[in-house]
């Protein structure tokens, strides 16, 4: 229980299994980790050391004894909020430095992902990227699987998100598919036939195409030509499609 939250705060999976013993042992040696979670001790130890690095556990001595204990939660998170405070000073700069160096390169940028985040990688781009008012194009977006299987707490948060900033969805999903009621979000069905399993988003300059089998493949195609001809495309199947 919650080692995948805490593993998204960039621990391990053993760091996080440490820091939850941790917060149920009070405060335990290196061996009482060790025997208790069945590592080796030499191994135990350097993840002890990192995990100080990040702040998510301390230490202090007592008897000649080393003991380490977690960081209360209320602290890690106050931490992580000073972070995210001195990171957001400092993120027009490197946004002008990410955009002039964009400039300056070639006009076609592909990314490629693959895991189970990858489309986490994509509605975080979205969001950065995508203006209040505008618009995004959905090809076969299966809303049902995204939010019992794939990403069933961010894909939330993201319509949410385009909601609120009066982000228009036009959607083309297959016949009988599940849709979502959201007051921004607008909906067509087509036979699967002309559209397959492949989740295609058009959004600013960029198309994404998604893969949603168990590889969970993801394209980001970042060209105002090819997204201008997507949506071509996807206009064609919007007036076809019912």
């Amino acid at each position: 229980m919650y080692e995948n939250e805490l593993k998204e705060l960039g621990l391990t999976e053993n760091q996080s299994k440490i820091y939850l013993l941790l917060i149920n042992n009070n405060s335990l040696t290196s061996s009482e980790i060790a025997k208790k979670l069945g590592f080796h001790r030499g191994y135990i130890y350097d993840t002890l050391e990192r995990m100080q690095e990040k702040e998510v556990i301390n230490s202090y001595t007592e008897n000649n004894k080393k003991y380490f204990q977690a960081t209360n939660p209320n602290d890690l998170l106050n931490l992580l909020k000073l972070k995210i405070d001195n990171f957001e000073k400092i993120t027009p700069e490197l946004s002008n430095l990410y955009k002039k160096n964009k400039e300056n390169k070639e006009n076609l940028k592909v990314e490629v992902y693959k895991g189970k985040k990858a489309f986490r990688t994509l509605i975080t781009d979205i969001i950065t990227n995508i203006d209040e008012n505008e618009e995004i194009y959905f090809i076969g977006l299966d809303e049902k699987l995204l939010l019992t299987e794939i990403e069933p707490f961010y894909f939330k948060k993201f319509l949410n998100i385009m909601e609120s900033k009066n982000i228009n969805e036009k959607i083309i999903i297959k016949k009988g598919k599940k849709k979502m009621q959201f007051e921004n979000m607008f909906h067509k069905e087509i036979d699967e036939k002309y559209i397959g399993n492949i989740m295609q988003i058009i959004y600013k300059n960029k198309t994404a195409i998604f893969n949603p089998e168990e590889t969970h493949n993801l394209i980001i195609i970042d060209n105002k030509t090819i997204s201008d001809n997507y949506k071509k495309q996807f206009n064609l199947l919007w007036n076809i499609a019912k």
